[in-house]
């Protein structure tokens, strides 16, 4: 069964393809052959020395996703003009504010997958005639995805401490997807308390120190200072780690301690989930939310 396209922002909505290729009444219709919005684009970078035979590894490239979509735009009553100003407006205007727009994907095999898209030039139109006397507008719409991979349905748990004093909690964790899922962490003192955080390895510690032995940190938990403000922690590295709402020096705080690592990818079931610890030392009402966002290379399959 064919997989239904939209495009929606809070300024406009339109099903540009659905089953059969039908598209919605708003009248805007994907032509086929549309470029860049499959697999993740990447390139494997490769060293080697001056006398050295082949080469290794030294990571992957992953550009921004690029995607050249042809679209008609069809008179649904009010003439093509009434169409193509509706389709314009949603993707906003040059210098004065361009409109980001959620590409959605939608398969019967995998469910509702999504980019999010920024127009990269003008928007152009070829017509072999006026397109009222032909009935459509031919708009080539070039648009760039600054996170390339496709985004499902993140996963948020929230753990709350029953009473006053210390308690171990868990959180249910899996990730389905093919790629790295980096936890996220809200803090929630309702007062004064300290939280213990899981950081498992999952046999990942060679990828932080090559002398570290894999399965050391196994078990591994950060433990904060008593907070009284929330505070944001992040594991994906290129974010600050820490963050607290009232801005104060929080990641001095944690004395450049952090979380490191990311759930692998096919860790755990909705059925059989791993269960992280977490434990909350303060009043009754103190929470902890996990969340983990979930990126996939392509609009659909590649679950374990």
């Amino acid at each position: 069964m064919q997989a239904t396209i939209e495009l929606e922002n809070e300024a406009g909505y339109f099903k540009i393809s659905g089953a059969g290729g039908a598209f919605g009444d708003e009248g805007v219709e994907l032509a086929p052959g549309p470029k860049g919005m499959w697999s993740t684009e990447f390139t494997t970078l490769i060293v080697s020395g001056s006398m050295q035979v082949g080469g290794y590894v030294a990571g992957e490239e992953v550009p921004v996703r690029r995607m050249t979509l042809t679209l008609h735009l069809h008179d649904m009553g009010e003439g093509v003009e009434a169409t193509v100003s509706r389709f314009r407006l949603m993707w906003g205007s040059p210098v004065s504010k361009l409109r980001p727009v959620t590409w959605r994907y939608t398969s019967v095999y995998s469910g509702e997958r999504w980019l999010t898209l920024l127009l990269e030039k003008e928007i152009l139109f070829s017509q072999e005639k006026d397109w009222n006397l032909q009935g459509y507008a031919k708009a080539v719409v070039s648009v760039v995805a600054l996170e390339p991979r496709y985004e499902s349905q993140q996963l948020e748990v929230t753990v709350t401490n029953p009473s006053n004093g210390e308690h171990t909690l868990w959180a249910p964790c899996w990730n389905p997807t093919d790629q790295y899922a980096w936890p996220e962490w809200g803090l929630k003192p309702n007062g004064t308390a300290t939280f213990a955080l899981p950081d498992f390895s999952f046999d990942q510690e060679q990828d932080i120190d090559p002398k570290w032995v894999p399965g050391d940190q196994a078990d591994r938990m950060v433990v904060t200072p008593a907070i009284n403000k929330l505070w944001s922690v992040m594991t994906e590295r290129s974010m600050d780690p820490y963050v607290a709402s009232d801005l104060s020096n929080a990641g001095g705080q944690m004395g450049g301690v952090r979380l490191l690592y990311p759930i692998p990818p096919h860790t755990g079931t909705a059925d059989d989930p791993v269960m992280l610890p977490v434990i909350i030392n303060g009043p009754a009402g103190a929470k902890a939310k996990l969340i983990l966002r979930r990126f996939w290379s392509a609009e659909s399959g590649l679950e374990a």
